[in-house]
């Protein structure tokens, strides 16, 4: 656990010192909560005690005005409902997850402007945009050593690399989640892109 906390935690200090309002919890294909117990959600009431116990206000999907779930909202509101009237789950737990997120919408300005600028609208995939997204995938490309340390670093100049898995050819693995669709995709056939040697 130490281990963890030593890798992982540094840049969530850094960002919350920074003034970050919140962190997202997340997991492979969403549903966190469901995930808490193994096999996944073999017991979703207590999945839910745990995570809102634990301090959960928001998790990573859809749908749910504290803890988001794309899919099975309606089995988490009961099982919330009845957790918090057994007093399994304070109500001041409650009230002070609801406090934190309208403080952050507060502060964003959300109940005077709820609504998104349309102004920019038209700007949405232009040339200026495109070459910044290509730019980004340029710097957050990560390429795996198999196992052969004179392999890499790879000299500045190469005359071939061949790229090769599911993903080389693939805009959707590429692109990942909350391109298109929240959970991605997998194919070349829902968007266009350019395959770059460089």
């Amino acid at each position: 656990m130490q281990g963890l906390l030593r890798i992982h935690m540094s840049a969530y200090y850094d960002t919350m010192d920074k003034g970050v309002a919140t962190v997202m919890i997340l997991t492979p294909a969403g549903m966190g909560i469901d995930r808490i117990t193994s096999p996944p959600h073999s017991n979703y009431t207590y999945s839910v005690q745990k995570s809102v116990l634990a301090g959960i206000d928001m998790e990573e999907s859809f749908d749910f005005s504290q803890i988001m779930i794309p899919y099975n909202f309606t089995e988490f509101i009961h099982d919330l409902t009845y957790l918090v009237k057994k007093n399994f789950i304070p109500m001041k737990r409650i009230d002070d997850a609801v406090g934190r997120i309208l403080l952050v919408k507060f502060t964003l300005g959300l109940f005077e402007n709820p609504l998104a600028d349309l102004s920019l609208t038209n700007e949405v995939g232009s040339q200026a945009h495109r070459n910044l997204a290509r730019e980004v995938v340029r710097k957050s490309l990560i390429l795996l050593k198999n196992g052969n340390d004179s392999v890499l670093p790879l000299p500045k100049k190469v005359s071939k690399i061949l790229v090769a898995s599911s993903h080389a050819d693939n805009l959707g693995y590429q692109c990942d989640g909350w391109t298109i669709a929240w959970q991605g995709f997998s194919g070349n056939n829902y968007t266009s892109g350019t395959f770059s040697s460089t």
